[in-house]
């Protein structure tokens, strides 16, 4: 039985999840806190450096396209240098999943579920993101892109609802940010929806059918701005910036105030969902990250094995970080995006020149011959 091919539009669906997988409660929040009123500009600003991004990672994923990016390091860097970079890599991308995984259960358990225990929620989605990553990258492909249809029609459903009641003098004074601010904007802009897009290096392209990841991310990862950019101008033209900056998730709060057929409808538990499948995704996808790292490493051929033990080390890292949430709330405007974009951007560029440099080796040991 041949293994049906993943699409272009299901990269397109992974690559909207995982760079809106911040959305709540940390990349909005990190731009309010810099920002300010100016931080609706930013999806918008960023878009150029979206672009120069996915073109570097395209050529990472050009690059030996029956391989995915820990065979890839492992044949550029050799043994001992790769085994580095990848170990390297897996700390940092557990840790973004913790902190990722710890908004989505903090959200769920203060918002719907005040008498559940944290850790029971960890374990009930936990278990979720473990089955699916049993099924394999097609599965996991397939399940984004179901997903992707029910997020987009809530997204329409939740602006449109939202429209009656924008006032727009919330906004003003309009383009008060200095120039730090914007530049502090861009990186935990950088740091938290355009470094998430590496991920996608893990799928070789020959997995693709008739793959064109170059156009398929730009124009999904242009779609996702703009969705980014509507859920923060309509939170802040909505409930002003003062409320916006109370809240810690005012992307949900917002919500409270959709109508349709010009009634209060009182369906933001339902349209808040669509933020919930972001988070999902994107730790879906780390898991599948570490998982290939590691077995790439030690040489494992149980793949499940190695996401059970993700999965764990993702839980507990959770349960263990949310004793120290007034502190992580800190690190996450303050220090983690510029960790965050110090490491993509130097690993993403080291990875970069080096496939450069060997795909120039090969053209002229070709020439020679």
């Amino acid at each position: 039985m041949i293994k049906k091919k993943i699409t272009n539009f299901e990269i397109a669906s992974l690559n909207y999840f995982v760079t809106r997988a911040f959305l709540v409660g940390i990349t909005f929040n990190a731009l309010i806190n810099v920002m300010k009123r100016d931080c609706w500009i930013m999806p918008l600003i960023s878009i150029p450096l979206d672009i120069i991004f996915i073109l570097i990672i395209n050529k990472i994923i050009d690059y030996e396209p029956d391989l995915n990016l820990p065979q890839k390091v492992m044949k550029l860097f050799g043994k001992t240098l790769g085994t580095i970079i990848l170990v390297l890599i897996c700390i940092f991308i557990l840790s973004m999943g913790i902190l990722n995984y710890l908004t989505l259960n903090n959200f769920i358990q203060s918002q719907f579920l005040t008498r559940t225990p944290l850790i029971a929620i960890a374990i009930i989605l936990i278990i979720t993101i473990f089955y699916i990553l049993c099924k394999g990258i097609n599965v996991i492909a397939r399940t984004s892109n179901i997903l992707l249809f029910i997020n987009i029609f809530l997204f329409i459903i939740s602006f449109s609802g939202l429209i009656s009641s924008f006032d727009f003098s919330n906004l003003k004074p309009m383009f008060q940010s200095t120039t730090n601010d914007y530049l502090s904007g861009l990186n935990s802009y950088y740091a938290f929806h355009i470094a998430p897009m590496f991920l996608l290096t893990m799928i070789p392209k020959n997995k693709v059918d008739k793959p064109k990841f170059k156009k398929t991310m730009i124009i999904s990862t242009i779609i996702s701005s703009i969705t980014m950019f509507c859920v923060i101008l309509a939170t802040l033209s909505v409930l002003g910036y003062e409320l916006t900056a109370l809240y810690e998730y005012p992307e949900f709060h917002v919500l409270k105030q959709a109508t349709l057929v010009g009634a209060s409808s009182r369906i933001e538990s339902i349209l808040v969902i669509q933020l919930i499948f972001d988070i999902f995704i994107y730790c879906t996808l780390i898991i599948y990250m570490f998982g290939n790292s590691i077995k790439e490493i030690i040489k494992i051929k149980k793949k499940n094995i190695i996401y059970l033990i993700g999965c764990i080390s993702l839980t507990v890292g959770t349960i263990y970080a949310a004793k120290y949430n007034i502190y992580v709330d800190s690190l996450m405007v303050k220090i983690i995006p510029i960790i965050s974009t110090i490491f993509t951007a130097v690993t993403t560029l080291i990875i970069y020149f080096k496939v450069k440099i060997d795909t120039s080796t090969k053209k002229k040991k070709t020439s020679k011959s």
